[in-house]
């Protein structure tokens, strides 16, 4: 063994790539360890130390061995955990997207003059502006000028088209416009029995490009996260003293965070899968609020009702299991040192 003045010196990051659980068991034989592969400056060489680093990141990783629940729980920790990152991910691609013109600018610059006002209004993730139709003008016609006004703003926008009523809405005439930022919808309903003409937009931002690998980015490292949680606990509840409450404690917060995740990723999907107009509600966070659990959005397409389909459900799901997990944490007292048999299983060479 060479001499070395601090047997720590330089050491602190090796060590810190192993788990505490190792630290406290075995911390003197990984320091020795690391000596033994030091040379006459106290210091191994890099590849040793890479070796090193390696070999504490995987026990990290490592389950207890011979406990199936064990893997079962870090496959529930891999959907939670992917589940949140994707949520945070997402909840950053928000704040890319472009502000939205507001309701009354719109109005102004791009309806046909000499309508009446029914609606302006609209936030930060839609606007929506309605004014009945000036006589003179049918609705085909007040489409036309309301298009002519868009594409002379530099808007691209699309022919008008016609409806005639048969797919639910009433008769009308319609286009679509957008700036690269911002889509807008303009619709032009003809008269009926009971209403007047009268033509509306609605706007809605576009979908950056970089929402999509923010969201994969976030996945990608809320499972690595939530593995090393699993990881982490079921290790913690296999040294306990008291085992089965803990481990009950921690299986019905992953339970209860079941719920939120899977609803997140399904409404994640029919975000990015369904078409970037206003039918998918503009935002996957709505308002910029973050968001872990199913949007209202889904909730309507499912038909979803009663409790299930009130977002606070989802909620009080998320803050119950993390609950859950937490106490479980602080249950799983270890054994007194030496009462218990090492988990954790023999060091690496």
């Amino acid at each position: 063994m060479w001499p070395v003045q601090n047997s720590t010196h330089g050491f602190g990051p090796l060590l810190a790539a192993y788990p505490a659980r190792m630290r406290r068991r075995h911390g003197a034989e990984l320091i020795a360890t690391l000596i033994e592969m030091a040379g006459p400056d106290g210091r191994s060489s890099r590849a040793a130390r890479w070796q090193l680093a390696a070999d504490g990141l995987r026990e990290r990783f490592r389950l207890p061995g011979g406990r199936p629940l064990a893997v079962v729980a870090a496959v529930l920790a891999l959907v939670v955990g992917g589940a949140l990152g994707a949520a945070g991910g997402s909840w950053v691609g928000t704040t890319l997207y472009a502000d939205l013109p507001g309701a009354e600018s719109v109005a102004a610059q791009m309806l046909p003059p000499g309508g009446t006002p029914l609606s302006h209004t609209g936030d930060s993730s839609y606007l929506n502006v309605m004014d009945t139709i000036a006589a003179g003008l049918n609705p085909a016609e007040a489409a036309e000028v309301s298009r002519q006004k868009m594409e002379a703003d530099g808007w691209d926008t699309t022919s008008v088209g016609t409806g005639d009523g048969s797919d639910g809405l009433l008769r009308n005439a319609h286009f679509h416009a957008t700036n690269g930022n911002t889509e807008l919808s303009v619709y032009a309903y003809y008269a009926t029995a009971d209403v007047d003409p009268m033509i509306s937009i609605a706007g809605w931002p576009s979908r950056p490009a970089a929402f999509v690998p923010l969201t994969i980015a976030g996945l990608v490292l809320g499972m690595i996260v939530g593995w090393l949680v699993a990881a982490a606990l079921t290790h913690r509840i296999a040294a306990a003293r008291r085992r089965r409450p803990a481990a009950l404690l921690g299986g019905a917060g992953l339970t209860l965070l079941l719920l939120p995740a899977t609803t997140f990723f399904a409404s994640l999907a029919y975000y990015l899968t369904g078409p970037d107009t206003a039918s998918t509600g503009g935002r996957l966070h709505t308002g910029d609020a973050f968001t872990f659990g199913p949007t209202m959005d889904l909730l309507r397409e499912t038909g979803v009702q009663g409790v299930f389909g009130q977002t606070g459900t989802y909620l009080s799901c998320t803050l119950t299991g993390f609950t859950l997990i937490a106490i479980a944490a602080i249950a799983a007292r270890p054994h007194p040192a030496g009462e218990a048999p090492d988990p954790v299983g023999a060091l690496p060479a």
